[in-house]
């Protein structure tokens, strides 16, 4: 049954079974919980808004049911009383959709505590609050979190999950949808995400598990990926990026920091000032630093494409499985400024018209009768063209 109009409660509402408990003392401070249940159809929409810590469980039910629980530093329980007479609860039931909003006033006390028990169903949880952690667990539809300035934590979340917080850490488990994710300056992390994965902070780093769906991640700080099905977007404004493993392209950008892809085909990556190591990659290959050394080591596996690595200032190595057909064409500075290039391949050699010192180093070559075309360029280094053993 739906329930219309606005209930403020102040000792016990019987139309909605809310119940005020008796005070107690705990430790420096008085409490006293506010518990109560709202009817709402198992696959309707929830919204909640409060004011600190709010913990909503999806189980099997047919209800909501919640417990605030208000905490006072007063010297006298008839001064915690008058205080946690400022606290109230309104509820609504409109449709498919049950709002629930606490009142708490702006004081010195404690910041009041949420617990909601919800059916597991529900197509939609919104929890919206003004400064506290949020909290959501077992829920089978979309969960929306939004504090102003606390943490988030969102596990076993079947549809798809929103979270904004104003500078605190975000914690995913798993989400079976799309994640969208934002932070004014915490951390983010992600155990796994089936769905695409968009994940920003100003500052933070951003750390994803494994994510079966495209990601777009970025940061200030650091960006580590471990698995990905699909391609990779990460970006930074001077931390480290680091994918191990991506079953799609990847594109990694930083102002400063150092960038490292494993096992992936396809590589655009580029380091304001940063060394790059490109690990048992294939397809075409764009590594680019201003300042640091390249480190890339191809595989047979895959087809390589046409590719480019350049250093503004540092060395080159590149491991060549040995029976992988490619072109390679390899230049350093001149030889009189310490610029060489060192190969395993006889095939690779130095052109004779670039022997003296004031030119730079070129070598080129072909390796099993040739393919796709390698271009190497260290400035202020040398190119170091290893056989793989």
């Amino acid at each position: 049954m739906y329930r219309s109009g606005w209930v403020l409660p102040l000792t016990v509402a019987v139309a909605f079974g809310q119940t005020t408990g008796g005070l107690k003392r705990e430790g420096y401070y008085w409490v006293q919980t506010l518990s109560g249940n709202l009817s709402l159809p198992k696959s309707g929409r929830l919204k909640l808004t409060t004011r600190g810590r709010a913990v909503v469980r999806g189980e099997d039910r047919e209800n909501v049911a919640f417990v605030l629980t208000k905490r006072a530093k007063t010297r006298t329980e008839e001064e915690a009383r008058l205080a946690f007479e400022r606290y109230t609860i309104k509820t609504k039931s409109v449709g498919e959709w049950a709002y629930l909003i606490v009142v708490a006033p702006d004081s010195n006390h404690p910041s009041p505590e949420l617990q909601v028990k919800v059916p597991r169903s529900l197509k939609q949880v919104i929890i919206e609050n003004q400064g506290g952690a949020v909290e959501g667990y077992n829920l089978d539809g979309t969960v929306g979190a939004d504090t102003s300035g606390g943490q988030i934590v969102l596990d076993k979340i079947g549809g798809n999950a929103s979270a904004r917080s104003g500078g605190g850490d975000i914690q995913l488990g798993w989400i079976g949808g799309s994640v969208r994710c934002l932070s004014g300056g915490g951390s983010i992390r992600v155990e796994r995400v089936d769905g695409e994965a968009w994940l920003e902070s100003a500052g933070g780093e951003i750390f994803i598990r494994e994510a079966r769906a495209p990601v777009r991640a970025s940061t200030a700080g650091n960006i580590q990926v471990e698995k990905a099905t699909h391609s990779v977007v990460a970006k930074s404004a001077g931390g480290l990026i680091e994918v191990r493993q991506a079953g799609g392209p990847v594109i990694a950008e930083t102002g400063g920091g150092s960038i490292q892809i494993g096992s992936t085909s396809n590589v655009r990556c580029e380091s304001g000032a940063g060394p790059i190591r490109l690990r048992d990659v294939t397809g075409a290959l764009r590594a680019s630093t201003s300042l640091g050394t390249i480190l890339a080591s191809l595989t047979a596996d895959g087809k390589l494409e046409d590719s480019v690595l350049n250093t503004g200032s540092g060395d080159i190595i590149v491991t060549i499985p040995s029976n992988l057909a490619v072109r390679v064409w390899a230049q350093t500075d001149p030889a009189c400024s310490g610029g060489r290039v060192v190969s395993d391949f006889s095939e690779i050699r130095v052109r004779k018209e670039t022997l003296p010192c004031s030119a730079p180093v070129i070598a080129e070559g072909a390796l099993n009768g040739g393919g796709p075309l390698l271009r190497v360029s260290a400035a202020g280094g040398s190119v170091y063209l290893r056989r793989q053993k």
